[in-house]
């Protein structure tokens, strides 16, 4: 997975109100290991996306912030998509999980544009754009 998902999930978490992410929390959510969870999150922090703290977890700074809503906005506009062209809410969201971390600016902006309208994503989440 790209590091555009592992930020997906800990933006989306802090939307829930959850400040700090562990490795067993992203590997349930993404159906990976917990190893490669950690990995993840620990190149999150390297990146300059966050901080791991050991024993608890990754927690984002505001670059991670930014960014994690970018690419959840990105998810919930690929989502719409994949809703048009007649996939189920929980299909739309698998497929998009997959090719998130690809799109590119000028077609985020396309989806942006074409779904201006549109509050909430096939699952039900707000956009905020």
């Amino acid at each position: 997975m790209r590091e555009e998902t592992y930020l997906r999930i800990a933006y989306m978490a802090l939307e829930e109100g959850r400040d700090i992410i562990g490795p067993s929390f992203v590997a349930k959510e993404l159906g990976i290991s917990r190893p490669a969870a950690q990995e993840a999150l620990l190149k999150l922090a390297e990146k300059d996306y966050g901080d791991y703290i050991a024993g608890k977890g990754f927690k984002l700074n505001v670059r991670g912030v930014e960014k994690g809503k970018e690419v959840t906005c990105k998810h919930r506009l690929i989502e719409c998509l994949f809703e048009e062209i007649g996939l189920e809410a929980e299909e739309a969201c698998r497929e998009a999980t997959r090719i998130e971390g690809f799109v590119s600016r000028k077609a985020f902006e396309k989806l942006r544009e074409s779904f201006y309208h549109r509050d909430h994503c096939p699952c039900g989440k707000e956009i905020r754009l």
